[in-house]
């Protein structure tokens, strides 16, 4: 089952982009630590093939997750299926694994494709992989902000990439972030308050 949770841009306090979620399984964690690439393939391209039937699809941005060394592996099979998406698909390259970010970026690099480093500040996650990879955005867990703010900040001037907030999920935490203007957020309480 796929869901679609909102990002909202506070500068403009419109929505954005959507990140697709997968849902259907009970402890997302062990799930995803122990999903093989041929696994993480086939959601990705659910998760494609959900986007591809969207009317208007390209006024918004569709964050889809996917591990690292799966882009390294099929990126054949990504690039040729994704091809006419460059305009909305955001490729969200989990950190939670280990990858060749050197390699990956080589991929990459004049590929059109939109990048996003998901669950900065944890797992693998390091400037230097931020670096190479050069995200327009970058995603940071709303209970690790306090920690990784200021290196966060940097890295995202630094790189011209949009830093993103995710799983807010309270009021508190909405009106605590609203002061960040250059901040995108993302979070089901978006879809109960706007």
């Amino acid at each position: 089952m796929r869901e679609f949770e909102p990002i909202l841009d506070l500068r403009s306090g419109r929505i954005v982009g959507y990140e697709v979620l997968y849902r259907g399984v009970e402890d997302r964690e062990s799930f995803f630590e122990t999903c093989t690439e041929e696994k993480d393939l086939e959601i990705f391209l659910g998760h494609v093939e959900e986007i591809r039937r969207i009317e208007g699809r390209n006024s918004k941005l569709y964050f889809v997750n996917i591990f690292g060394n799966t882009l390294l592996n099929y990126w054949d099979v990504i690039e040729r299926e994704c091809k006419d998406l460059k305009e909305c698909l955001v490729l969200e390259i989990s950190e939670k694994r280990k990858m060749d970010a050197g390699k990956l970026s080589g991929v990459l690099e004049n590929s059109g494709f939109k990048v996003c480093l998901d669950d900065f500040g944890s797992g693998w996650s390091s400037i230097e992989t931020a670096i190479k990879l050069r995200p327009q955005y970058i995603k940071i867990d709303v209970k690790q902000l306090s920690e990784v703010l200021p290196m966060v900040l940097r890295i995202t001037k630094m790189l011209q990439a949009r830093p993103i907030i995710e799983k807010v999920d309270t009021v508190k935490e909405l009106v605590k972030l609203n002061r960040y203007k250059a901040f995108l957020l993302q979070g089901r309480i978006l879809e109960e308050v706007l």
